[in-house]
């Protein structure tokens, strides 16, 4: 049974065509595959293209961005940079503007300096002129009250050449010291009244700095008081000290005492402002707003109270 089947055409037949069927591809389904995988790929090739071209337009659009904020950048330091060079080409030129005109000025100055200088030594001289006329005026006087108002005249006005005297010295033109104007104005009227064996000056006198109107009417009233001790407090050879005083007592507030330990002045002579010497000593006080008294008491004393600056306008 087995043979007959074997060897059977129909058998046969069947069998060539199972492996005609099972061996033969598929054409149609191969075409399939194959066109399905090419258009995935190509898919995928369009995504990674378009991906590609996104990624490089962005890149593109940063470099720009890039760009343009260092073009930024570099306008405004740039317009930095120039206008920090205008701002210093005008500071130069203002810087030299101002120095021209701070030399200008510095010779103003010092023309001015050399001109009040000048001025005060002139002022001085032509004083020293006027006291040499009237000492030789006096040469020609025999009256006795005469030839003493001329020397007291002379006297006010070396106290008042020796101010002028200070001011061209100094190279503060503006004040003198009162510290070193004291003792040359008392070294002067000892020598003029023969008094230095006869009567000690002891002066205590502070560094003050006064300007010529103060300076002035200080100055003079200082040569009344000195003058008047020299002539009337101490008689015939009676010998004596006569103490200066010039102390700040508190802020801006000063003081001046002439003192001297002579036979003093009765009392209705101090209330009698005839004399031209207290009159003037009482007009000088009220120039620098001071407050001015004199008291006799063991020897006669006056003093002075006042502040810097305190000139009437």
């Amino acid at each position: 049974m087995q043979t007959n089947t074997l060897n059977d055409p129909v058998f046969i037949h069947e069998i060539e065509h199972s492996q005609k069927t099972i061996v033969k591809p598929n054409k149609a389904f191969f075409f399939f595959d194959f066109t399905q995988i090419s258009l995935a790929f190509d898919i995928l090739n369009y995504k990674d293209i378009k991906k590609s071209n996104f990624y490089q337009e962005t890149a593109k659009y940063h470099v720009v961005i890039i760009l343009g904020l260092l073009f930024l950048i570099f306008v405004i330091i740039y317009k930095c940079y120039s206008s920090k060079n205008e701002i210093n080409k005008d500071l130069v030129l203002k810087e030299e503007k101002i120095n021209e005109q701070s030399i200008s000025l510095k010779k103003l100055l010092l023309d001015k300096e050399w001109l009040l200088k000048e001025l005060h030594h002139r002022v001085k001289n032509n004083l020293q002129v006027v006291i040499s006329l009237l000492n030789t005026q006096s040469a020609y006087l025999e009256n006795k009250d005469a030839l003493l108002a001329i020397q007291d005249s002379q006297n006010r006005m070396f106290a008042m050449s020796l101010i002028h005297q200070k001011l061209y010295q100094n190279d503060n033109l503006s004040t003198i010291d009162m510290h070193w104007y004291i003792p040359e104005l008392v070294s002067y009227l000892k020598t003029v009244f023969d008094a230095d064996h006869k009567i000690a000056f002891l002066l205590d006198i502070d560094h003050v700095d006064l300007d010529v109107a103060q300076a002035m009417p200080l100055g003079l009233i200082l040569n009344e008081a000195i003058i008047n001790a020299l002539k009337y407090a101490y008689p015939e050879t009676h010998k004596g000290e006569v103490k200066i005083l010039l102390k700040e007592k508190q802020d801006n507030l000063y003081q001046l005492i002439i003192s001297d330990n002579g036979v003093g002045v009765p009392d209705f002579e101090l209330k009698n402002r005839n004399s031209l010497g207290m009159n003037l000593m009482y007009g000088l006080s009220n120039q620098i707003d001071g407050s001015f008294e004199v008291e006799s008491k063991n020897g006669l004393s006056i003093t002075l109270n006042f502040k810097k600056n305190g000139i009437k306008s």
